[in-house]
């Protein structure tokens, strides 16, 4: 991948929404995560800290929630569908023997563009089952940009925080390693 820490996320850009990414594609899992101004906490339990997902199957979106450093950070989101990248597909490792999966997290300053912290991990097997069945029925069917938002739009009015999405609606929960 040739990240490095302290040098630009993508050479010549200096400044990024602050948003984060969910990309799955056959080559693997990478979760961007674009934050302005992160203190030195931020990029310690990045680095180091408990990492924990959700998934949230909602039929025409999937959100992926996310947490470094336990239970009292709290849980952050990304909304996910692969009709947004025609990169997307099932990463090989979804099928292999251990039926585990590397997902790598980086996390860029938004305000410089610089990678602040990088870190693989591996998701275990039932999260990877309840993901790739997920990902495996979306790319089957017709992406509907409207359905994707109304999905999204519905989870968030319903469950205002992303630890209430997770408290009230995620389909697996897991630590990373």
């Amino acid at each position: 991948m040739g990240l490095e820490v302290g040098k630009p996320y993508r050479p010549g850009v200096q400044q990024w929404p602050e948003v984060s990414e969910l990309r799955i594609t056959p080559t693997g899992v990478q979760l961007l995560i674009f934050y302005s101004a992160p203190g030195d906490q931020e990029v310690v339990d990045l680095r180091h800290g408990v990492a924990e997902f959700a998934w949230v199957d909602a039929e025409h979106a999937a959100i992926l929630a996310y947490r470094f450093g336990g239970p009292a950070r709290g849980w952050s989101d990304v909304p996910y569908h692969p009709g947004h990248d025609p990169a997307s597909g099932l990463p090989s490792g979804a099928g292999d023997s251990t039926g585990r999966l590397a997902v790598t997290v980086v996390l860029v300053n938004a305000d410089t563009g610089l990678v602040l912290a990088h870190r693989t991990l591996t998701w275990p097997t039932p999260f990877v089952e309840h993901v790739s069945r997920t990902v495996g029925r979306m790319l089957g069917g017709r992406y509907d940009e409207r359905a994707f938002e109304a999905a999204v739009t519905t989870l968030h009015r319903r469950h205002t925080t992303a630890d209430a999405l997770v408290d009230q609606r995620a389909d697996a929960v897991c630590v990373a390693n």
